[in-house]
C-alpha cells in the first residue's frame, strides 16, 4: 500500500511538471509565431512594392525568396513544437489523474 501511495504522489508531481513544461513550450511557440508574423508582414510589404509589373516582380521574388523559405521552415517548426506542447499537456493531465486514482485506491483495504 505504501508503494502505491508513493507511486501515486510521484505520478501527480510528474503530471504537474509535464503540464508546466508544456505551458513553457507553448509560450515560446507563441513568441516565435509573433516573430514569424512580423517577418511575413515585411516580406508581403516588399512583394507588394515590387509587384507592379513583371520586371519588378522578378526582383521582388529574388529579394524575398530566401526570407520566405525561412518563414515557411519556421512555421513548420512552430507547428511541430505546438503539437509537442499539446501532447505533453494532455499526457500530464492523464498521468496526474492516474496518480490521483492510484493514491486514492491505496487507502482501500482489501479483504484477505
Amino acid at each position: 500500500m505504501i508503494i502505491a501511495r508513493v507511486l501515486g504522489i510521484l505520478m501527480v508531481i510528474g503530471g504537474i511538471v509535464l503540464v508546466f513544461v508544456s505551458g513553457n513550450i507553448a509560450d515560446r511557440v507563441a513568441e516565435g509565431r509573433g516573430e514569424i508574423r512580423s517577418g511575413q508582414e515585411k516580406v508581403d510589404a516588399t512583394n507588394k512594392l515590387f509587384s507592379y509589373n513583371r520586371g519588378t516582380e522578378f526582383v521582388g521574388d529574388q529579394l524575398t525568396g530566401s526570407a520566405q523559405e525561412k518563414i515557411n521552415a519556421g512555421t513548420q517548426e512552430a507547428d511541430k513544437y505546438d503539437r509537442l506542447a499539446n501532447n505533453l499537456q494532455l499526457g500530464g493531465y492523464v498521468v496526474a489523474g492516474l496518480g490521483v486514482i492510484i493514491f486514492a485506491l491505496s487507502f482501500i483495504r482489501r479483504k484477505k
